[in-house]
């Protein structure tokens, strides 16, 4: 016991020794030698002593983190290859739980080194499904990128994509155990995998196909001079005139009838409720073919396009709303297009 704390005490003031080794301010020295009744002389400068107190320093320091490194390290082996036992065991556990009674006996006989293979062969089936994984999710990913920029180009606001996906009609249910225990409900992979599902709902709820088959636009969306009075004010839609003397007029998407009637200034309306709050109008219209309640398809004729209401000659005014408020239909219906064909040349 006391060779134990006198050892210890030694280590304690070790560091202090060492510094003040490291420190001294040495002197040059002479070693006397005696030899046959002659004296010589050996001189020792205090750099030469400096530099060699240094190194001895520095190697037993050395040494010493060698030590200590090599002693955490096997510390670390014990350690895992206590880890890897356990995992083993809980390999073994849950093989035999999840099997017949006839396989749990061939389980229950393998030997050591048999139930090691058996645990590395799943552990790298394990690592071959998360390489899959992170390949998936990479592209994922890269796909979400290019969705974000396509409902950049659409033109919808924050407040618009919300309101479409608000409306997008969810169910199911989900248990606490299957978050705690499925590595595809956790972290990036389930935050990437959301996030493509949600901009997906939002793309594929838009309309991607124009009222009128072939058609040249005489006044965008935006804000314009009125027709009629000369006052500035924002146009909420798009006037459209038939090209080829196709009068018909189309919905933009599968839906239903929520109005069909004559308006002071739209003359001739009609208006189709679709999916996720979207609503399109279609106004000016010279009759109308459709009724209140109607479910129509985009091969569906609601009328032909008219110069009824407020309006200044033959033309089809559109419009597309979300939640109530209008968005530049060209925009949204082009950008439902353009992801339309991206998804029809990766099936």
């Amino acid at each position: 016991m006391q060779l134990a704390r006198l050892l210890w005490r030694n280590a304690l003031s070790l560091p202090s020794t060492l510094n003040r080794l490291w420190h001294k301010e040495f002197q040059d020295s002479r070693i006397i030698f005696e030899q046959n009744g002659d004296l010589q002389y050996f001189a020792v400068s205090a750099k030469v002593q400096r530099v060699v107190v240094r190194t001895a320093i520095s190697t037993a320091v050395g040494l010493l983190g060698l030590i200590v490194f090599l002693t955490f390290t096997t510390i670390n082996l014990h350690i895992s290859r206590a880890r890897l036992e356990h995992s083993h065991q809980e390999v073994f556990k849950a093989l035999v739980s999840s099997t017949a009674d006839s396989e749990t006996s061939v389980i229950g006989s393998m030997t050591e080194d048999q139930m090691v293979s058996l645990a590395q062969s799943i552990r790298d089936r394990d690592m071959s499904i998360r390489r899959y994984v992170d390949t998936s999710i990479a592209a994922v990913s890269q796909e979400n990128l290019s969705l974000k920029s396509q409902l950049d180009s659409s033109g919808l606001t924050e407040k618009i994509v919300k309101i479409i996906q608000q409306n997008n009609p969810k169910g199911g249910f989900s248990l606490s155990d299957d978050l705690s225990t499925n590595p595809l409900l956790r972290g990036k992979v389930a935050d990437e995998l959301a996030t493509n599902r949600s901009l997906r709902d939002v793309l594929f709820a838009l309309p991607s196909k124009m009222p009128v088959s072939n058609f040249s636009l005489t006044s965008d969306f935006g804000i314009r001079k009125h027709p009629i009075h000369g006052q500035t004010h924002f146009h909420t839609g798009l006037d459209l005139q038939s090209e080829n003397g196709d009068d018909k007029v189309h919905p933009v998407k599968d839906g239903v009838v929520v109005l069909s009637q004559h308006h002071p200034q739209y003359g001739n309306t009609v208006v189709v409720r679709h999916t996720n709050g979207i609503e399109s109008l279609y106004a000016h219209m010279s009759n109308l073919l459709v009724k209140v309640g109607e479910k129509v398809h985009t091969d569906s004729v609601l009328g032909y396009i008219g110069n009824t209401g407020a309006s200044t000659g033959k033309h089809l005014h559109l419009e597309i709303l979300v939640g109530g408020y209008p968005v530049n239909p060209q925009k949204v219906i082009r950008t439902a297009q353009h992801v339309q064909q991206i998804q029809n040349n990766t099936k």
